[in-house]
């Protein structure tokens, strides 16, 4: 093994102890091969193995070269050191106090000195389960790779009083193997997280999707690891450190967020109150929630269900129904405390943005805290229990065996979720569901009863709800839209950060509801006048609705009885096989109808009984006081303002920055895509 080392001096090697010669290296390092770097291997007086790189003698260190600054050395290394297949790292800087300069600059390869060995304590040890004693507990320590061998290479540096620096000792021997073009690649000196990197990161954040699928991401952008130029560990160590950057002042960068908001949109609001024990509450509504509001303000849902951040505060979203039947959110508030004055004040703030109009109903969940804020803010509103947060909970008070075993849970939802039933039938078909399986002493379903005029539809039949009360699939949407970006580990920025790129999606969606309504017309299913009408004046998803309707109206019911009173019409109408029968009361002079299903009063859509009526008279047109705005294609062209006159929707105040370096970063990708089968064309971009 010694024949092959030469035990000499560094000036007596010569070129033909490489191992490679320069073009079979170059040829190999521009094919990424992993290859032994141009090394001159030699034993030093000690017998030790060393390798000397080779490389140009102009990148080379010399005794006596001078550098006018600590970092015009430092660069210097550097280059040389990737010339030479190793990596550079700064070591002790010895300063001069009097002069206030560094004396002397130490500058090592990476693998110089030795790692200390870390003292392990056996008590409080991490691999110690709760409630488990230390006594017979090995000690697991980190496993960590060491990297430094006692490498002697250096460069030093040292300062002299004219004011520039001089290298008084250069060693050119390593004493480990230099880094193939391979390995050098993993290495800190070969990664770098780029501008794109940082982007992607941060905008991946923004829809839920972290460091290690964005670096997946990354490759699939770039066509390999070996292009991403940065590792997963780049990519997580930068998600880290971004998050500890905003927790250092989270909650004032998220205030100062909204007052930059406010500054360039001038209808946007923002209120947040601080109180003695240092408890927040925040809210916030844009232009464009505020205008929806104004529009689809008729019914609201409040709910608190959601974790939100590190911080546990609740995030209570004001949600309500737009034109396409799909939720829309008026606002939001954080709040610390599910309490009654933190309640008071999320619903006075949210009526102050609202310039003072309450809701016809609100919705919320059973909190008791907020069933007593309510009454105190809101002088008109009706206030109701959602009920899909009560069926919600019904399989787990009852009891396993009852849901598993039995009919009960179908049985109590046909008897809850019906509409067409009266208050004193609801109440019959009740306590037979509760006697069949013996559950009138259960107490939470007593309790469930004596609120149930809270809850149940039969007791509030004529009140405008959009349907949201009795659809188990929109509140199950809605609850999974907002479970997408609360997360018990994000911090106030990072959530409002997804916050709005789901508003953002929230809009987009609706955008493109507008434009199917407005450009694309559905398929009439019959030649029925009424039908063409609808099909141009509502939405597309309305109209569905309404189609049903007239379908099952023309085709499935009949009349039962006619009769005349006071000058109203009298219809009795049969539909199928139901034993039930509907009468429509109609007056000729004015086309004013009313049906005793109440389908019209609770969701605003003419129900099929009233269709068969107007049918029958020969209507072509759904009369006017039977087609609501909120539910028309042209909705949302309503011109809004607020009490300053603003309107809403025209309130941005500077040009849409955004956008503009979204199309400039399309350009590029473009660019790029262009030029990736022309390696000329490249290099001309990389110039340029």
């Amino acid at each position: 093994m010694a024949s092959e080392f030469h035990h000499s001096s560094p000036s007596s090697l010569t070129e033909s102890n490489s191992v490679v010669d320069n073009e079979q290296y170059a040829s190999c390092s521009k094919s990424n091969v992993a290859v032994t770097p141009e090394v001159i291997p030699i034993l030093s007086p000690g017998g030790m193995r060393e390798w000397i790189p080779c490389c140009s003698d102009e990148l080379k260190p010399v005794v006596g070269m001078k550098f006018m600054s600590v970092e015009e050395g430092i660069s210097f290394y550097k280059a040389y050191s990737k010339a030479a297949s190793f990596v550079m790292r700064k070591s002790t800087a010895t300063k001069r106090k009097t002069l206030d300069v560094i004396a002397f600059q130490y500058c090592l390869c990476n693998k110089a000195g030795f790692k200390e060995k870390a003292i392990v304590k056996v008590g409080g040890m991490p691999n110690v389960k709760k409630g488990e004693g230390n006594e017979d507990k090995v000690p697991i320590p980190r496993r960590r790779l060491v990297t430094r061998v006692g490498c002697k290479a250096r460069m030093v540096m040292k300062y002299k009083n004219e004011g520039f620096y001089v290298v008084t000792e250069f060693r050119e021997p390593h004493v480990h193997p230099l880094y193939t073009p391979g390995c050098l690649k993993f290495q800190k000196a070969g990664r770098k997280m780029n501008i794109l990197h940082k982007k992607m990161i941060i905008d991946n954040s923004k829809v839920n999707i972290g460091p290690v699928k964005t670096f997946r991401l990354m490759k699939e952008l770039v066509g390999s690891y070996d292009n991403v130029g940065a590792s997963k560990q780049d990519f997580k160590k930068f998600h880290r450190d971004l998050k500890a950057y905003i927790e250092g002042s989270d909650a004032q960068m998220f205030v100062n967020n909204f007052q930059n908001k406010k500054l360039l949109w001038s209808a946007f609001f923002f209120d947040y109150e601080v109180d003695e024990d240092e408890q927040r509450k925040a809210f916030w509504a844009d232009p464009i929630c505020r205008k929806n509001y104004a529009l689809f303000g008729d019914m609201v849902s409040f709910d608190t269900t959601f974790q939100t951040n590190r911080y546990n505060m609740i995030f209570g979203p004001f949600t309500g129904v737009d034109h396409h039947k799909k939720c829309v959110i008026f606002g939001a508030a954080l709040i610390a405390h599910e309490d009654i004055v933190s309640f008071e004040w999320v619903f006075r703030t949210f009526l102050k943005a609202m310039g003072g109009n309450e809701p016809a109903c609100l919705i919320t969940d059973e909190d008791p805290a907020m069933k007593l804020a309510i009454p105190k803010v809101f002088q008109t509103a009706e206030h109701r229990f959602c009920m899909w947060h009560i069926m919600k909970k019904m399989p787990e008070k009852v009891g396993r065996q009852i849901k598993q075993e039995t009919e009960f849970l179908n049985k109590i939802c046909k008897c809850v979720w019906s509409e067409e039933i009266e208050p004193t039938e609801f109440e019959e078909k009740w306590g037979k569901v509760l006697a069949e399986f013996k559950l009138q002493d259960h107490e939470w379903l007593k309790q469930l009863y004596e609120k149930r005029q809270m809850w149940v539809p039969a007791y509030f039949r004529d009140s405008f709800l959009c349907g949201i009360m009795r659809t188990t699939s929109r509140s199950e949407s809605e609850n999974n839209f907002y479970t997408k970006f609360t997360n018990p580990h994000l911090t106030l920025v990072e959530f409002y950060m997804i916050f709005e790129s789901a508003l953002d999606a929230q809009r987009h969606t609706q955008g493109q509801f507008d434009n199917d309504s407005k450009h694309k017309h559905p398929e009439c299913k019959t030649s029925f006048a009424l039908e063409k009408h609808a099909s141009k004046i509502y939405t597309v998803s309305v109209f569905y609705d309404f189609q049903e309707e007239l379908e099952i109206g023309c085709f499935q019911c009949g009349l039962e009885e006619y009769k005349k009173e006071n000058g109203f019409e009298i219809f009795t109408i049969r539909e199928g096989c139901r034993i039930r029968k509907f009468d429509v009361s109609f007056n000729p002079a004015n086309l004013d109808s009313k049906c005793m299903c109440k389908m019209f009063e609770r969701l605003e859509i003419p129900c099929r009984h009233m269709v068969w009526v107007w049918k029958a008279k020969m209507i072509e047109y759904i009369p006017d006081a039977y087609v609501l705005n909120r539910w028309t294609s042209l909705a949302t062209k309503t011109s809004i303002f607020d009490l300053k006159g603003n309107i809403l929707e025209a309130c941005v105040n500077f040009v849409d920055c955004k956008r503009m370096l979204n199309e400039l970063w399309s350009e590029m990708h473009t660019c790029v895509s262009l030029a990736q089968g022309n390696e000329e064309d490249l290099t001309d971009l990389v110039k340029n």
